[in-house]
C-alpha cells in the first residue's frame, strides 16, 4: 500500500497545523491553507484517532490503517491530499534497528495522548461545569463513578507485581500501590455529605464506559504489562482547571464543603505524589521494544483515553435523567 503513495514513510502534521473537528466534518489548515473533508457518524473517533496519531507522527500506512480501520479505505486518498497541501513531513523514525527504547516509547505515547489532554478543558462535563448546566445529580454520579475506580484501583493495580522485571521495577510498583491504598475513603466521606451510605456504595454498578475503564488497566496488567505501564498517566493526570470548576459549580448549587473538598484533596495527593510520573519511570526502565509493541501500545492508549471521554458523556446524560436510579442499585 505505502509504496502506491508518493506520500512521507512516516507521516506526521506539520508544527503549526490546527485541526478542528465538527458534527460531520473536519478541518485542517495552516497559516492561509485549509481544506476539509466529511465523515460519517460512526467515523468520528476513527478520525480523531488520525489527527491524533499524525500530530505524534512515528507511524506508517499500515500502521495508521489498523489503528483506524473505520477510515482505512480513505487513508491513501486523504494523506495524498494533507501531503499534496504540504500538511505534512516525514517524521523520525520511531524504532532504531528494530527497537525502540522505552524512554522513546513513552515520549511517544504523551505526543498521541496530550492532543486529546488538551481537551480536557473543552470536555462535555467541564463544559457543562462553566456553563452552569450541570446538575447536582450530575455533580453526584460523577462523584460515584470516580469512587468506583478508586476503590477498584488496588485490585487493578496488583496484578502487575507478578510481571514486574526487575526488584527495581516491583518496588515502584509496590510504592506505587501503596499510595493508591485508602484513597476512596476520601471519595466515601465526600459522597456521605450527600446521604450516600457504605452501603450504598458497596452495591453501586458502575456506568459501562466506567467499567471499562476499570477492565481495560487490569485485563493490561495480566496480559499486556507494557501497556498498563504507559496508560497509568491516564489516570493520574492533574486537571486544576476542571478541579477549580466542580468546585464553584458545588457552591453555586448549595452542596456542602463536605462533598467536594474530599475530592479536591484527592486530586492534589496525587499531584504530591507526581503520579503523573508513574508512566515515565515505569517506561524508562524498557531498554527495548519492539514495534509491534510500540503500536499495541498506542492502540490500547488512543482507545483508553476514547474511553474516557465517552465516560464523561454517559455521566452526564444518565444521571442528568431525573428517574435514573442513584446510585445505580438493580437487586
Amino acid at each position: 500500500m505505502e509504496q502506491e503513495l508518493d506520500i512521507p514513510a512516516k507521516p506526521k502534521f506539520r508544527a503549526r497545523v490546527k485541526t478542528v473537528l465538527r458534527q460531520h466534518e473536519a478541518e485542517i489548515s495552516l497559516g492561509d491553507s485549509h481544506c476539509s473533508f466529511e465523515f460519517q457518524d460512526g467515523e468520528r473517533r476513527a478520525v480523531e484517532r488520525l489527527f491524533d496519531q499524525l500530530e505524534a507522527g512515528g507511524l506508517t500506512l499500515v500502521d495508521l490503517a489498523s489503528l483506524s480501520p473505520e477510515i482505512a479505505e480513505q487513508l491513501p486518498r486523504l494523506l495524498r491530499d494533507f501531503d499534496r497541501l504540504r500538511l505534512l513531513v516525514d517524521s523520525e523514525p520511531l524504532d532504531v534497528g528494530g527497537a525502540s527504547s522505552g524512554a522513546q516509547l513513552y515520549r511517544e505515547v504523551r505526543r498521541l495522548a496530550d492532543r486529546v489532554a488538551a481537551r480536557v478543558a473543552k470536555s462535555a462535563f467541564y463544559e457543562a461545569l462553566q456553563s452552569g448546566r450541570a446538575t447536582q445529580r450530575q455533580l453526584i454520579g460523577y462523584a460515584l463513578e470516580y469512587h468506583w475506580i478508586v476503590q477498584a484501583a488496588p485490585g487493578l493495580i496488583g496484578p502487575a507485581l507478578a510481571t514486574a522485571h526487575s526488584a527495581t521495577e516491583r518496588m515502584m510498583l509496590q510504592d506505587f500501590l501503596r499510595s493508591e491504598l485508602g484513597h476512596d475513603r476520601f471519595l466515601a466521606t465526600a459522597l456521605a455529605a450527600v446521604g450516600l451510605t457504605p452501603g450504598d456504595l458497596e452495591l453501586h454498578q458502575p456506568l459501562p464506559a466506567t467499567f471499562a475503564l476499570g477492565a481495560s488497566l487490569g485485563v493490561y496488567a495480566r496480559q499486556h504489562p507494557l501497556s498498563f505501564k504507559a496508560c497509568l498517566f491516564l489516570f493520574e493526570r492533574a486537571q486544576p482547571s476542571f478541579i477549580a470548576a466542580f468546585d464553584a459549580h458545588c457552591r453555586i448549587l448549595g452542596l456542602p464543603e463536605e462533598f467536594y473538598l474530599p475530592l479536591r484533596r484527592h486530586a492534589e495527593l496525587n499531584d504530591d505524589y507526581d503520579h503523573e510520573d508513574i508512566s515515565r519511570e515505569l517506561l524508562q526502565l524498557e531498554s527495548a521494544v519492539d514495534r509491534e509493541s510500540c503500536i499495541a501500545v498506542k492502540r490500547h492508549v488512543a482507545l483508553l483515553v476514547e474511553t474516557m471521554i465517552q465516560q464523561e458523556e454517559t455521566i452526564l446524560s444518565y444521571y442528568g435523567r431525573p428517574d435514573s436510579p442513584l446510585p445505580r442499585i438493580f437487586a
